[in-house]
């Protein structure tokens, strides 16, 4: 039999160990994101912005079929767009996470929020634009996948607007969270295929010259819905304070920031590196 004195201090250890494991988890994977995606936004700005600085836009092409087309110039600008405000939302978006911008310098956090907000928006519409103009290398469940994004990420941002004017600052940050992560989409898809390359030593469930088969299906939706689903996992996690779920919850997320520290890895050496050289 435990005496109350053991009893009071297990659940005590329940109630200060399982919420902290949860965030310490959450804080890893946060941080390790950040920076791959500062890495994949440093490289969208070297190769794309460099190429627009020397007048060569038709090196856009090398990666991003289509990307630039002499002559349609609505959809060239559409792509310059996305390319620029990708690079601001994955620079600038983790400040609207910091807690201590929001409480010692509340006026650039809203300042920054609009930008973020806004981006968002432009980010979508010309997402979306592109696709109904050049399309995706993907073909239709491509062009599916992606203008399911670009839907989610004005949804999500009209949603964090409208909780911050509710002044419902808790629903508003995690709004804010879904739109980070649906935005991030073009960056998972990246590290989700090269970690299955990786591990699987070339490309399995799918044909690398055509780029169709059953894995980039599940890639496609998977780049933002799986995100989605384990940051819904983490928010009722704290909102629920179940011991079993929040440490379950927080293996899915280090199982998670493993694959992104192997994902970045393998498409920063084997992608972006090899481009910029």
């Amino acid at each position: 039999m435990l005496s109350k004195t053991e009893i009071l201090a297990s659940d005590l250890f329940k109630k200060s160990f399982y919420p902290r494991a949860l965030k310490t988890s959450a804080t890893l994977w946060f941080l390790i994101t950040v920076l791959g995606q500062w890495m994949f936004a440093t490289y969208v700005a070297a190769y794309y912005g460099g190429a627009a600085m020397d007048r060569d836009f038709m090196k856009w092409n090398r990666v991003l079929p289509h990307g630039y087309v002499e002559g349609e110039t609505m959809g060239n600008l559409a792509v310059a767009i996305h390319l620029l405000f990708a690079v601001v939302v994955m620079v600038g978006g983790p400040l609207q996470f910091s807690t201590k911008i929001r409480k010692w310098a509340p006026r650039f956090h809203r300042f920054s929020g609009r930008v973020y907000i806004g981006s968002a928006f432009l980010i979508s519409l010309s997402g979306i634009y592109m696709v109904i103009s050049k399309g995706t290398i993907s073909g239709i469940v491509g062009d599916i996948s992606v203008s399911l994004n670009g839907v989610l990420i004005l949804l999500f941002a009209y949603l964090a607007i409208k909780r911050a004017l509710q002044k419902n600052f808790v629903s508003h940050s995690e709004w804010v969270l879904r739109l980070f992560l649906a935005m991030g989409g073009v960056w998972f898809f990246r590290i989700g295929l090269m970690f299955w390359l990786l591990v699987n030593n070339g490309p399995v469930g799918f044909d690398p010259v055509t780029f169709r088969g059953p894995f980039l299906v599940f890639l496609g939706f998977g780049q933002y819905l799986i995100p989605l689903a384990i940051a819904e996992m983490y928010i009722r996690s704290k909102k629920t304070k179940k011991p079993s779920m929040q440490i379950a919850t927080a293996l899915i997320i280090l199982l998670c920031t493993l694959i992104t520290i192997v994902g970045t890895f393998a498409a920063t050496m084997g992608m972006w590196l090899p481009r910029l050289s």
